[in-house]
Order: C-alpha cells, then sequence, then structure tokens
C-alpha cells in the first residue's frame, strides 16, 4: 500500500460535495419542471416533501414550511409543475435535492389556476349575483354585435339574425378576440356602444384554447361588461369553454350562434303565434255575435213585449175579484141584518101593545140608520174601489200611449232623461199604434 495515499470518510466526502455545489452560482437559482410523486406534507413542521421526475430520471426535492404556506393551490401526485429552487447535497445520505421556493402548475395549469383565482374573487364581490343580470329585449330593434371581422363566429351570427329576425336592424363592431392586450380594445368598443342606445350587444368569438380565449378572462373587461347599461348576451367558444365573461355578462349562450338565437325571437314563430290569434279572435267574435243576436232575438220576442196589457192584466182581474167579493160580503151582512130585524118584530110584537108603538118607532129609526149607514159605507168603498181602478190605468204604459204620450227606447232601456241621450244617437219611439225609429239632435 503506497505512503502517499489518504483516505477520507464518507461524511467528509459528502460535505465536500455539498460545498462544491453551495458555491456553483448556476445551481443556486435553477427552473426546472417534472411530475409530482411520493408527496409528503409533515404536519408538524408543515415543510412538504416529494420527488420530481420525467421519464427518464428523478430528483429529491422539500419545500420548506415558511414557501409552502405562499402557495395558492393544492400539490398532489401526478401534477405537472414548474418549480424555483437551489440544487444542494443532504450530507447525511449523499443524495442530490432541490430546495424549492416555489411552485406553479405547468402550461395551463398555471392559467387555470389564475382564471379559478379571478373567479373565486369576483363571485364574492358578487359580480356574478343573478340580481344584477338585465333581462334581454324580447323583441329588439337594434342589436350591435362585437366579433373579430371576417370570421366564421360572425358569419353564423349575422346568419341566423337574419333568418330569424329580419326586421331588427343588426350593425357590426370589429374587435380583436385573440393576443396581445387584446381586451383593452374591447373595452373600449364595449364603453362606445354602450351609449349608443342598442337593445341588445352581443359579444361573440369562435371556439379555441384557453390561451387563445385568454383576453376574454381579464379582470377589467369583467368589470366593464359589469358596468354596462345596455344588456349583453356573450357567445364566446364552444359548449364546453367557459370565461369570466360568461359569468358576469347578462346571459351566456353556448355558442354564438346561440347568443343570435336568444337575442331574438323567431319570426316564423310569431307568425305562427299571430295567424292563431287571430283564428281565436274571430272565433270569440263571431261566438259573442251569435250570443248577442241570439239574446236580442229572445228579447224581441219576448211575450210581454208584444203584449203590454199583460204586465197590468192580472192586476185587474184580482181588483175585479175584490169587487165581487166585497159586493158579496156586503149582500150577506144586509141579509143577516134582515133575519135580525124580522125576528126582533115578531118578538116585539107579542109584547105588550102599550110599549108596541113605541118600538116600532124605535126599530124604525135603527132600521133608517142601518140602511143610511149601509149605503154611506157600501159608496165609500166603491169610491175607493174606483180610485185604485183610476190609479192603475195611470200607470198603464197604453194608458200613457193612449193619452198622447210615447215612450224612449235607446239600446233596449227606456230613456227617462235627456241626460241620457247624445247627439246621433239612435232610438224607438214607441205610440199607441206602433214604433219608429230616430235619431237624437239636440240645439
Amino acid at each position: 500500500m503506497p505512503l502517499d495515499k489518504k483516505y477520507i470518510t464518507v461524511s467528509t466526502l459528502n460535505n465536500y460535495l455539498k460545498r462544491k455545489i453551495d458555491v456553483d452560482m448556476q445551481l443556486q437559482h435553477v427552473f426546472i419542471k417534472g411530475e409530482i410523486s411520493n408527496f409528503k406534507r409533515n404536519m408538524s413542521s408543515g415543510h412538504l416533501y416529494f420527488t420530481l421526475k420525467d421519464g427518464k430520471s428523478h430528483i429529491s426535492a422539500i419545500m420548506y414550511k415558511g414557501f409552502a404556506e405562499q402557495l395558492n393551490f393544492d400539490v398532489k401526485n401526478g401534477d405537472s409543475v414548474l418549480i424555483e429552487a437551489t440544487v444542494s447535497v443532504y450530507a447525511v445520505t449523499g443524495y442530490n435535492q432541490l430546495i424549492v421556493k416555489n411552485i406553479e402548475p405547468d402550461g395551463v395549469g398555471s392559467l387555470f389556476l389564475k382564471f379559478e383565482n379571478l373567479k373565486k374573487s369576483l363571485l364574492q364581490e358578487g359580480l356574478f349575483d343573478e340580481k344584477y343580470k338585465k333581462n334581454i329585449p324580447s323583441y329588439p330593434s337594434k342589436i350591435a354585435v362585437l366579433s373579430a371581422y371576417p370570421s366564421a363566429a360572425l358569419m353564423d351570427v349575422m346568419r341566423t339574425l337574419k333568418k330569424r329576425f329580419p326586421v331588427c336592424r343588426v350593425i357590426i363592431f370589429p374587435i380583436p378576440v385573440q393576443g396581445k392586450d387584446a381586451y383593452l380594445k374591447i373595452i373600449s368598443t364595449l364603453k362606445f356602444v354602450d351609449e349608443l342606445h342598442f337593445n341588445t350587444i352581443i359579444l361573440a368569438r369562435g371556439g379555441g384554447s384557453l390561451e387563445d380565449l385568454w383576453n376574454f378572462n381579464e379582470e377589467a373587461l369583467a368589470r366593464t361588461i359589469f358596468e354596462l347599461k345596455t344588456p349583453i348576451i356573450c357567445g364566446i367558444g364552444h359548449e364546453i369553454d367557459f370565461t369570466i365573461c360568461d359569468y358576469v355578462c347578462d346571459l351566456r349562450a353556448l355558442t354564438p350562434t346561440y347568443a343570435a338565437i336568444e337575442a331574438t325571437p323567431n319570426i316564423e314563430d310569431m307568425y305562427k303565434h299571430l295567424s292563431m290569434l287571430d283564428g281565436l279572435l274571430k272565433s270569440n267574435m263571431k261566438y259573442k255575435i251569435e250570443t248577442l243576436n241570439t239574446r236580442l232575438n229572445r228579447l224581441t220576442h219576448f211575450y210581454l213585449f208584444k203584449n203590454p196589457e199583460k204586465l197590468y192584466g192580472d192586476h185587474l182581474q184580482y181588483v175585479s175579484y175584490l169587487q165581487d167579493k166585497i159586493s158579496n160580503l156586503m149582500e150577506k151582512r144586509l141579509n143577516n141584518n134582515m133575519v135580525i130585524y124580522t125576528k126582533l118584530n115578531l118578538q116585539l110584537q107579542s109584547q105588550n101593545k102599550v110599549f108596541v108603538s113605541h118600538y116600532q118607532q124605535k126599530i124604525q129609526t135603527y132600521e133608517n140608520l142601518l140602511k143610511i149607514n149601509f149605503h154611506n159605507k157600501l159608496k165609500a168603498n166603491q169610491n175607493n174601489l174606483s180610485m185604485l181602478i183610476s190609479k192603475l190605468n195611470a200607470l198603464s204604459p197604453l194608458q200613457t200611449l193612449e193619452r198622447g204620450y210615447a215612450l224612449v227606447k235607446k239600446e233596449n232601456q227606456y230613456v227617462s232623461s235627456i241626460d241620457d241621450l247624445n247627439n246621433e244617437d239612435n232610438v224607438s219611439i214607441y205610440l199607441k199604434d206602433g214604433y219608429v225609429k230616430a235619431t237624437i239632435h239636440k240645439e
């Protein structure tokens, strides 16, 4: 064994390697991407331990509690991530490891995280609340379409609007829908259009990746849409695409074509509905007219109108019945009194002749008084009966007509005051022997 050989311990070697790596400036701030595996969170210390790997290799990594608390997403196995770290050696094992300072989702993942964070923030502020949504007009007269010009999405929107509601005026406002700061142009166009008093605004764009649609996820654009006075429909991307604008707008359409459908009624459906209403109106009018004609005919042929004397005929018959009854009662009472008189006269004849003459004179006096009272009562009742008959005749419509008066009817109602008549009113005047039509002319 050569005497110049010097052996060192494992720990000395590992510490030497650690110092070499620690002073290498290129290894103190590296950016590396890979997939998370073997992830573990130490519940007591709060540190994160995991392995970062790709298809060919892997390396251990640790993220201390202070940095871990600043993460805005939950790390889990299988995540593709972008890592900012320092390369070091763990002297105990001699393994290389990453001291991680920051982790972000890789590629679309970072944009999606940004999208979710903004969505959560605006939701908490209430920008998505239904109470702020404006109603989309059912029958717009003027629609503004903001879209790329030319574009397939714009063609779909215009074709659908023209087919569904061609009477509506549609004005196109070209906007950039992709590229750096395109949302700034969209914001300025929206503010301009909002002052032009359109009924509805359609914001349309075809489908694309999250990066392609990112301008519609900008917070400034979302707040501009929220402040618009004009109702707005967003038709951005395909059915599965969601942007922040979709949440904050008044109505989200599945596609640009559906945005045009939501903005307008179908004129063919309107024609069908109007045709149905026209038929229903005619049917109702016909039924109403037939019903009124039936009622008019029934009233015209009402027997009392053709025989008005029947209105008081029964009363006259009843009066005649009362007259006969009174006469019979008076005659019966007279006969009863005569019987009493005869009996009394026979009794008086059997009494003392001295008083016969006296009683005969008294009886004669009573008899005369009885006859006078009877005739007075009978005359009074006859006078009262005649007065009742006269009053009843005075109330008779025919008696009124017989005296030269006339009855005036307007729309099947008797007219009792001049205030019930207007110029050019058509009336019927009934006389004792018929009726005539007349038109009113007031002085």
